[in-house]
């Protein structure tokens, strides 16, 4: 009886350890991330892909179980369109969660678009770089890239005006520690055209843009204050105004058809070394290089670029950076997973990815480890301008300044082609800005 019984207990344990459910490891929970881009510069979005691997592998790792997937949406519209189609598309349900940024931030953060960053590692960055993105201490965008706006100069006419190699070599670091002026270099543009050097000793963008806003700060205080409220400040305008004025039609300097002329004409006679001194983003060297049949390499050995130096009015060397950068959709579904992203894109081995984008467009990147990495190093526009990332300047989002900006270029092709007066040109300025800001935004100061 004592054996029937162990046997019949053995047969009950048995039983009742096959009856035990075994259960099947976690499944894998996917999710999927829909990142827009507009235009070129697809280093961008593609550094997102690249991070998103990488979490990928981090989290297979450690044993979580999810798994990223990018729906990748790649356009090529106008950047207005692009913005709205954005708005819309997030109204009805189907916004992308992560999208490159254009356009008047204020007005995004109104409309609801746009997710607070501000958590993101600020440090981490070139100091200023998130100025641009940044309404009332809050972050709504992060910084790629740090796209220098300089003075090109051309370092074969300096030899032409005798000077050595050392002297050449040392020029920028004159302009970086303010030993050299923008009085300075004006000079030394009509010194190098009167020669007989040049043709022209500088010249502009044909059409409108920020890099007018460039020059205007040599002539007093920014066009803008810490509230980012507009400030139009008579003497600077009227500063500027006159040095436009004179360039073409006392100092000569600048052809007065400026304006009349066509980018590629203009990026030829840089390239070609039938101009001195150009201002404008440093990536568009590849433009020039291309205009006057030249490799980047080809055109570094006799373009050089140059901090904006201090001036009488202006008391420090910069540049203006005009950061390209990532938004996160306030209505994504999945907001810790888009951060977790872009904080991917600026730690580890990612920021390989960023380097990669910073070298494939000719820019400083966002962040300063990066700048110190072989892709960058090892560019040829990129290697002699590491240094201008100390001296970044970044505007805040200014209401207005479209308007401040187009107004102050209509009266520049007036100006140049001898039409008018800086006087008058700023009286017809002034109007054309109280007509078109809100008067809350904009502060005159005036005689």
């Amino acid at each position: 009886m004592r054996k029937l019984t162990a046997i019949i207990m053995s047969g009950i344990m048995s039983t009742s350890l096959m009856a035990v459910p075994t259960y099947a490891k976690e499944k894998t929970e996917t999710v999927t991330i829909k990142l827009t881009h507009n235009m070129d510069f697809v280093t961008i979005p593609d550094a997102i892909v690249a991070a998103a691997e990488r979490l990928n592998e981090k989290y297979e790792s450690e044993g979580k179980n999810l798994h990223i997937e990018i729906e990748k949406d790649y356009q090529r519209i106008d950047w207005d369109e692009y913005m709205q189609n954005i708005l819309f598309a997030t109204k009805s349900g189907d916004g992308p969660d992560i999208f490159t940024f254009s356009g008047n931030i204020k007005d995004q953060v109104r409309s609801g678009l746009l997710l607070d960053l501000s958590d993101l590692d600020q440090s981490k960055f070139v100091e200023g770089s998130f100025d641009a993105f940044t309404v009332e201490d809050k972050v709504y965008s992060m910084p790629f890239d740090i796209p220098t706006r300089a003075l090109y100069y051309n370092k074969d006419v300096l030899k032409g005006l005798g000077w050595n190699e050392e002297e050449v070599k040392a020029f920028p670091k004159k302009i970086a520690d303010g030993s050299f002026t923008w009085e300075d270099f004006i000079a030394l543009c009509q010194e190098v055209q009167k020669k007989g050097l040049v043709e022209w000793g500088m010249v502009h963008r044909p059409g409108k843009g920020n890099d007018f806003l460039d020059v205007l700060r040599m002539y007093g205080p920014a066009y803008y204050n810490e509230e980012g409220k507009l400030i139009v400040n008579q003497d600077t305008v009227t500063g500027f105004f006159q040095f436009i004025y004179d360039a073409a039609n006392t100092l000569k300097i600048t052809p007065q058809d400026t304006t009349q002329r066509v980018w590629t004409d203009l990026q030829k006679m840089v390239g070609e070394g039938k101009v001195f001194a150009y201002y404008g983003p440093v990536f568009s060297s590849t433009y020039v290089a291309a205009e006057a049949g030249m490799t980047p390499e080809e055109l570094s050995e006799s373009i050089g670029f140059a901090l904006f130096p201090k001036s009488e009015k202006n008391p420090d060397p910069f540049t203006v950076a005009a950061p390209q950068s990532v938004s996160v959709n306030a209505n994504t579904e999945h907001p810790e997973i888009c951060k977790a992203l872009l904080e991917e894109v600026y730690s580890g081995d990612s920021m390989k990815d960023l380097a990669v984008h910073g070298d494939t467009i000719f820019s400083l990147t966002s962040v300063p480890e990066v700048n110190e990495m072989e892709e960058i190093k090892t560019n040829p526009i990129l290697e002699s301008i590491g240094y201008m990332a100390d001296y970044v300047v970044t505007t805040p989002p200014v209401e207005g300044e479209s308007v401040f900006r187009d107004e102050l270029f209509k009266q520049l092709v007036l100006l140049e082609l001898g039409k008018i007066t800086p006087e008058k040109a700023f009286e017809d300025f002034k109007v054309q800005i109280e007509l078109n800001v809100d008067e809350d935004a904009v502060v005159f100061e005036c005689d």
